[in-house]
């Protein structure tokens, strides 16, 4: 990441603040005194060692007494980001902008944090305080055309990655932001990113990002043999990197009805979960990636009595404090026979004071990507919260997930019999909490896309909203979207998408087998 425009001085200021002496406090060690510049040292050991709280803890310590060092902030912004704490993330990054107004890291670091709590805004003008700063900055731009991509500016985030691109064009990252949005590449730029996707040299996330890249522009051209040659490629070299154990995950989602069956929720019906009728409601959507849940809350956030909450984590974050508290020790979801009545409350409560800041409205919405998995626990934390099941048919949702790449999770979607085993583990739960939860509505692609008004205003009644037509006008929502289909949900309702795997069914004639379609 860029640090400033002149690296010269900047070099002097640190060689400087790196001579400043520094106490630390470290645990059984004591105080302790030392150069600043040994303390980097010590904090960069602490971190390559795998102690990420105690690297954290010296970072926080030095940039609290020597804010002039640029690399105890670098490392608190990326621990903090890949972490997931983007509160803590923007209030860091805040903390340094008092002492360096114009460290670019700072500014596009809290304009990440703000940007992942749709404050996007907010994180626009600082992208625009930092490329004034420095105009020709690649990353910046890059930032740029994220931000005003997720708003739904495509032309002007179109505009700012082809800048990028001009100025950085074997940047893969940009390649890949811009992919769904530049349609058929030329001719000279096609071969050029064939080429970043064949080189040996760069890492294999870089290649394999380049050859979904290469596949939008296959599939703007028509040319869908290549297109899924491309993804096939791609796919494979992700599949390789990542750390992903497939029989853990199929064996959690395959227990995780054996801990909630019917009995479970006799005792749900709480008075202490009432909330008060003029509180916020939350409205949870689950389904696998690619099913139709950022399309649901697109339209449901329409309605101006619903703000999107996008791909919340505080569930899981309220749980873990409970879990910690109590001492247990098991995985999700072997727990949930060791949690009380008073406990699930405890999650609820914690749980709203957490998304205070999406309650000004009457309704708010929920899509993490692992709620289907949770539908026990948000029934027994949320005894009247409204539960939306989206459901597509499995070789169109199978495909949609494998034609995708996934910077980060959904490690299960770059091998197609891995794939089809989610699928029919993720049936298997559905329908069970189909059987043992009353009241959860199921939302099916296809109808929504073949009946748009009908579906809808069922889906509206179900969460006790009146009908309003912006619901039907989804595509004008101003809201930001974070998510992969930010631009599929500012066309308006098609069913384009429907049987789209049929291009493809030679290819994916395996698939069909194993999941009994053939």
């Amino acid at each position: 990441m860029a640090r400033g425009k002149n690296p010269k001085a900047n070099a002097k200021a640190n060689n400087k603040a790196a001579l400043k002496p520094v106490t630390l406090s470290l645990p059984g060690q004591g105080l302790r005194t030392v150069m600043a510049g040994e303390a980097v040292q010590m904090m960069k050991q602490q971190r390559q060692a795998g102690q990420i709280p105690l690297a954290a803890a010296i970072a926080q310590q030095i940039s609290q007494q020597v804010p002039a060092l640029d690399e105890p902030w670098l490392l608190l912004f990326g621990l903090l980001h890949n972490n997931g704490n983007f509160p803590a993330l923007a209030q860091e990054a805040e903390r340094c902008l008092t002492q360096k107004p114009k460290f670019i890291p700072a500014l596009i670091s809290r304009a990440a944090a703000l940007r992942m709590q749709q404050q996007h805004g907010e994180a626009l003008t600082l992208i625009e305080k930092a490329l004034k700063l420095e105009p020709g900055n690649a990353e910046i731009l890059n930032h740029l055309g994220i931000t005003l991509k997720e708003m739904g500016r495509i032309d002007d985030a179109l505009k700012a990655f082809n800048r990028c691109a001009a100025l950085a064009p074997d940047n893969v990252n940009v390649i890949w932001n811009r992919a769904d949005m530049a349609g058929q590449l030329p001719a000279a730029e096609y071969e050029r990113c064939c080429k970043l996707a064949e080189n040996p040299k760069l890492p294999p996330n870089q290649r394999a990002m380049a050859f979904y890249a290469v596949a939008h522009s296959d599939e703007a051209a028509g040319n869908y043999d290549q297109q899924f040659d491309h993804i096939q490629r791609g796919a494979e070299i992700k599949r390789a990197i990542v750390k992903y154990d497939h029989a853990a995950e199929i064996a959690q989602i395959n227990r995780v009805a054996d801990f909630y069956p019917q009995a479970f929720f006799a005792t749900t019906e709480r008075p202490g979960n009432e909330r008060a009728q003029d509180s916020a409601q939350p409205i949870f959507i689950c389904g696998l990636p690619r099913s139709g849940t950022t399309l649901t809350e697109q339209i449901l956030s329409s309605h101006p009595l619903v703000i999107a909450g996008d791909e919340l984590n505080d569930l899981p974050i309220e749980t873990s404090k409970i879990l910690r508290k109590k001492g247990i020790k098991k995985d999700f979801p072997d727990w949930a026979p060791d949690f009380s009545e008073d406990d699930f409350q405890a999650i609820a409560d914690g749980y709203m004071n957490a998304t205070k800041a999406l309650q000004q409205g009457g309704f708010f919405t929920d899509k993490n990507l692992q709620n289907y998995k949770a539908v026990g626990l948000i029934r027994k934390a949320f005894p009247q919260a409204k539960i939306i099941i989206c459901r597509r048919d499995p070789m169109d949702n199978l495909w949609g997930c494998y034609r995708q790449y996934f910077t980060d999770g959904m490690d299960f979607t770059y091998d197609l019999n891995e794939l089809a085993d989610i699928w029919l583990a993720s049936d298997r739960l559905i329908r069970h909490w189909q059987d043992v939860i009353s009241d959860l509505h199921i939302l099916e692609y296809e109808q929504l896309t073949r009946e748009p008004q009908q579906t809808i205003r069922g889906l509206l009644d179900y969460c006790g909203l009146e009908w309003d037509d912006a619901c039907l006008n989804f595509h004008t929502n101003k809201r930001s979207v974070r998510t992969l289909s930010a631009t599929q949900v500012r066309k308006p309702m098609t069913t384009a998408r429907v049987a789209q795997w049929k291009r493809y069914e030679k290819q994916l004639s395996g698939l069909q087998e194993k999941l009994g379609l053939a």
